[in-house]
């Protein structure tokens, strides 16, 4: 009987928890920013993009990857731009994207 009961506990702990995070759910999902990225990945000189919006987010800014013809790697930044504004960053000419990300402040 203690183990039903433990277990009747618990699962009453479980079930508060549940409610409590599924009321919570749509204020925290409200603040999450919303972001989207794009490139021209195996375009040589290409660009990159990414775009942020939402509540807490006040700046964004585009990390572009790019690989060099001779194998190596370099690492480009955009602006900081305001919410919900693209910010843009190019490979050079001997080099084009392979991933783009994001930051944002």
């Amino acid at each position: 009987m203690g183990r039903v009961r433990k277990f009747g506990a618990s699962a009453a702990v479980v079930v508060a928890i549940t409610a409590a995070t599924t009321l919570m759910s749509p204020i925290a999902s409200a603040q999450a920013p919303v972001c989207s990225t794009g490139a021209q990945y195996g375009t040589y000189g290409g660009s990159g993009w990414a775009r942020c919006s939402g509540t807490g987010v006040t700046q964004t800014r585009v990390v572009l990857f790019c690989q060099q013809s001779n194998g190596s790697y370099t690492t480009h930044y955009g602006p900081w731009v305001e919410n919900s504004v693209r910010s843009f960053a190019w490979c050079s000419s001997s080099a084009f994207p392979i991933s783009v990300g994001y930051q944002t402040q």
